[in-house]
């Protein structure tokens, strides 16, 4: 498995071997290592860049289980089951239709909520866990610099949103999803000392980017797989009138739509 703890030894490993090759090898008349020897500062650059550009890219791909494992992307089964997930509420508006959507289909989905939003919807909280739905981590601030922060100002943000839904709820959720779900070292190390099960998706709406609703929903339907976590915005107004399509193309292709905690082996507990 490539992680950055790997990847890391491996740069060291390179800039050893380069520095080995310098000091006792150039210049010499071997073909290789002239082209290296003739090339030094081309080749340091190369290394330098890619040990501090792959590592960022990566953040973005949380799937790739690089900064952070387990990241759960899809879930384990054969079965036609998808998974539905909403990201940044509770929303005074929007969340309350998407509820009543989700009730006429007798469908329980997870809904991942940031902390500072809770704040006056505490009813619609409630509402969400009375429903049968599970509530889900994500951060409290999800401000656009929060990977940016030491691991030990993460933590506490995490932290804040947990404290926040178990005083409202009774219950402590075990399931987190980062910001944008940028995982970096930082994020892996607050990740490390709190107990959660990092969910993240493989099909996203890009509801909150996009304006067609048929490119959204030909997004979420198209080669819809078994384990499939879809991804939606419970702050777009788009998502309000793509999503009942969407359920209804789902199941017209059998497929159930079921909770996320059939397949993971964590609950919210009090």
């Amino acid at each position: 498995m490539w992680t950055f703890r790997n990847f890391t030894i491996g740069f060291f490993i390179l800039l050893l071997l380069f520095n080995l090759i310098t000091f006792f090898f150039c210049p010499c008349s071997d073909k290789i290592i002239i082209l290296f020897c003739s090339n030094a500062k081309l080749f340091y650059a190369t290394l330098f860049f890619a040990c501090f550009i792959i590592p960022v890219l990566l953040s973005f791909f949380p799937c790739t289980e690089f900064h952070h494992k387990p990241v759960i992307c899809k879930v384990d089964t054969n079965e036609k089951e998808v998974v539905l997930t909403f990201d940044d509420g509770p929303d005074p508006e929007n969340t309350p239709v998407i509820l009543d959507i989700l009730d006429r289909f007798g469908i329980k989905s997870t809904f991942f909520l940031i902390g500072k939003k809770i704040k006056g919807n505490e009813d619609l909280v409630r509402k969400i866990v009375e429903k049968g739905h599970k509530i889900g981590n994500h951060s409290y601030e999800h401000s656009i610099l929060w990977d940016f922060n030491f691991s030990g100002k993460i933590r506490n943000d995490i932290q804040k949103t947990r404290d926040i839904i178990f005083e409202l709820t009774g219950f402590s959720t075990n399931y987190f999803r980062p910001p944008y779900g940028v995982i970096n070292p930082m994020v892996h190390k607050a990740l490390k000392i709190l107990d959660y099960r990092v969910i993240a998706w493989n099909k996203r709406s890009f509801d909150t980017i996009l304006k067609s609703q048929k490119t959204i929903f030909r997004r979420m339907t198209r080669k819809l797989g078994p384990g499939d976590i879809l991804l939606f915005h419970d702050t777009s107004k788009l998502t309000l009138v793509v999503l009942e399509p969407i359920i209804i193309a789902i199941k017209e292709k059998n497929f159930q739509i079921v909770n996320l905690d059939k397949f993971i082996n964590t609950d919210q507990h009090a």
